[in-house]
């Protein structure tokens, strides 16, 4: 939330000076640029009006974009390759007949929103650019400074990205959409699906007992952990659960978080949740958050949680599991990357991942994230707005799943084991399901050791790693810590969580208000000081009313009633 308020005070300011300046609005649209292209041509017909059909002659486009990490291709083949003249570039310009051309370049974070106020400022905007929140895309439709982007993505988004689109159930289209108009092409955030719980499964086994799924088999499993230290840490020194001190809950897909745990008490901290009425309250003030603070300090009283987890950092708390100090942590379908060092100090170390705990019908519920927090826009006036959707379905379609020549996809591997980037939309469109939508399949391919079915040529890649993984632990090799951790989330966790019952809980606002700017900060701080002190016994669960009442008064209300008039006006 931090960060969403730096960036709307950078676009805040933006627009007060581009205003100030310029006098756009919407009585007094950009003029229209002239166009050179005659549509009665079919091949401009089709290049326009098609996903994958190439501009019949170069179509450049000024693009704001992230820099590119070339450095890194120094001594391959790639080492003369930059921002206009790459992997991807030149792939675009092969299949679609297109150029960018570099209007601003900035590293991805800070400065690159700089960039994007600063292009604001100065009236002049790329062609083509990505836009951090929806507050700038707001504005930037409000100015009448972008496209309608209606048409283009009705004629030219290819049936896959539409698909792809269709699988948030309207939930991410529709936050680009103003008066009934696309404004934009909004990235996606898959799902990051339920919290996982990561245990020391040799450490189990060794102890006999039985997987959990209740809160009180995983309480048992960790007092037995830390009494008959499995690990052989010596008498005391095996730490019980490892959690976060600066979000110890309420991110989704957030790391070390108790959010399975506040979920069994139909708490959602930190989340905008619709009250049933369509209204939203903010749920870290909600009753049902008492009940779940007071299981929470339980745990910590009973020595269950790390004791000393309000003063740990990020190292320290992935040291105590690598090393194996301790052997349970909340995490996410990917959290086999957390741990996957175990495997390079104790080669016998076994990680197992369980969807828990479960409430008494045996599902777990989780709350979704925003599901798109950047958005790619076209300037007004642009004579070809659908170049954007037509890029977007190449790297998102056709490049991904359609793309069959060896050695084009070769280049684009290489590019991904250098980490370099370079695609002028340095954006993510995927499924919402992306992380287990395919695992059968895979899971297929590898039984069989035939990869044809396999859709994505990310998939393809994949299948590789995981091929080589299960061989050396079938032959007794030495295991690779990265293809165990990639086998054990893409498959192992992920077809744990596509077997589960998974109930999901959407927030309805994901935005910022004009009180968060002054008011956000020190609302949070004050959150945060609430979940350390009651945890570690500080504080009782009874301070917990005391908190919501000095919450509403220090301008929770207020925002509270931002936040549905924000909603309303939607």
């Amino acid at each position: 939330m931090f960060s969403k308020l730096r960036k709307s005070s950078f676009i805040a300011i933006a627009f007060l000076l581009v205003l100030a300046t310029v006098g756009c609005s919407k009585s007094d649209p950009a003029p229209a640029e002239e166009s050179a292209v005659d549509m009665n041509d079919p091949a401009w017909k089709e290049a326009k009006t098609t996903p994958f059909a190439p501009y019949p002659e170069t179509v450049t486009y000024t693009v704001g974009q992230t820099a590119g990490n070339y450095s890194a291709l120094d001594g391959t083949p790639y080492e003369d390759d930059n921002a206009t003249n790459n992997v991807w570039t030149r792939y675009l310009k092969d299949k679609l007949n297109v150029q960018n051309e570099i209007a601003f370049e900035a590293n991805d974070g800070t400065d690159y929103e700089q960039k994007v106020s600063m292009a604001i400022v100065s009236g002049e905007l790329p062609d083509i650019m990505v836009v951090p929140d929806y507050e700038t895309l707001e504005q930037l439709y409000e100015n009448d400074l972008i496209e309608d982007l209606t048409t283009a993505y009705e004629n030219t988004a290819s049936d896959r990205l539409k698909e792809i689109y269709d699988s948030y159930d309207g939930r991410v289209l529709e936050r680009a959409k103003f008066d009934g108009k696309l404004m934009a092409l909004p990235t996606t955030e898959i799902s990051h699906g339920p919290g996982v719980l990561w245990l020391r499964k040799d450490w189990m086994d060794k102890l006999g007992l039985e997987e959990p799924k209740t809160i009180e088999d995983i309480e048992y499993i960790i007092s037995q952990f830390i009494e008959k230290d499995p690990g052989g840490n010596g008498a005391g020194n095996t730490v019980g659960l490892v959690v976060d001190n600066e979000n110890p809950v309420g991110i989704s897909g957030g790391q070390y978080e108790l959010n399975n745990i506040f979920a069994l008490y139909g708490a959602y901290p930190k989340q905008w949740i619709d009250d049933g009425t369509g209204k939203a309250v903010y749920g870290s003030i909600q009753p049902e958050m008492k009940p779940a603070l007071e299981k929470v300090a339980d745990m910590y009283k009973k020595g269950l949680i790390d004791r000393q987890f309000a003063v740990r950092t990020g190292d320290d708390r992935k040291a105590l599991l690598t090393s194996g100090k301790s052997g349970s942590f909340l995490d996410n379908w990917w959290g086999s990357w957390t741990v996957a060092d175990s495997l390079k100090l104790n080669p016998d170390a076994e990680w197992v991942p369980y969807v828990a705990p479960q409430a008494e019908d045996g599902s777990v519920t989780m709350f979704t994230g925003n599901p798109s927090s950047s958005f790619l826009v076209v300037r007004k006036g642009f004579e070809h707005p659908e170049a954007a959707i037509k890029i977007a379905s190449t790297q998102f379609d056709y490049q991904r799943y359609q793309e069959k020549d060896e050695a084009v996809l070769k280049q684009f591997e290489d590019y991904s084991t250098y980490n370099v980037g370079g695609s002028p939309l340095a954006i993510n469109i995927d499924y919402y399901d992306a992380f287990y939508r395919n695992v059968d399949i895979m899971e297929e391919a590898l039984e069989t050791g035939d990869p044809s079915k396999l859709e994505s040529n990310t998939d393809k890649a994949a299948y590789n790693s995981y091929k080589k993984y299960l061989d050396d632990a079938k032959n007794g090799g030495t295991i690779d810590s990265n293809a165990w951790a990639g086998y054990t989330s893409s498959i192992t966790t992920a077809q744990l969580v596509q077997n589960s019952n998974i109930k999901e809980v959407n927030p309805i606002f994901f935005g910022t208000t004009p009180s968060m700017s002054l008011k956000w900060p020190t609302l949070m701080k004050m959150e945060l000081e609430m979940y350390l002190k009651i945890i570690t016994g500080e504080q009782t669960p009874d301070d917990f009313d005391k908190f919501v009442e000095s919450w509403k008064k220090t301008g929770g209300d207020l925002i509270t009633e931002e936040v549905n008039e924000a909603i309303a006006s939607k």
